[in-house]
């Protein structure tokens, strides 16, 4: 079993856009009939930063292979839309965890 971490940095102007969509779109894409993830989970990152906040998403993966599946039939599509809408205000980086 795998945890796959998304960490996103968000510019407060975008936030309540950016949490619609995460949570309208992003999230359901990923986990619909647990395909390739389940149990997600969203987590704010507690930080003294006050330029960005941060939000973390989990979510579970039976197999590393279930992640690149994942990320060929959404997440690249995903995370480039995340680019070209937010244009910078939303940063984000991607960690893979085993569960041991």
């Amino acid at each position: 079993m795998h945890l796959y971490n998304i960490t996103f940095g968000i510019d407060p102007e975008i936030k309540p856009e950016f949490m619609d969509w995460l949570n309208s779109d992003f999230i359901p894409a990923s986990t619909a009939d647990n395909e390739y993830f389940s149990s997600p989970e969203l987590m704010k990152v507690l930080t003294d930063e006050t330029a960005v906040e941060s939000f973390a998403l989990h979510m579970r993966a039976q197999s590393l292979n279930d992640i690149a599946l994942w990320y060929e039939d959404h997440g690249s599509r995903l995370f480039d839309f995340i680019q070209r809408h937010w244009n910078g205000k939303v940063v984000f980086f991607a960690t893979t965890l085993e569960i041991l």
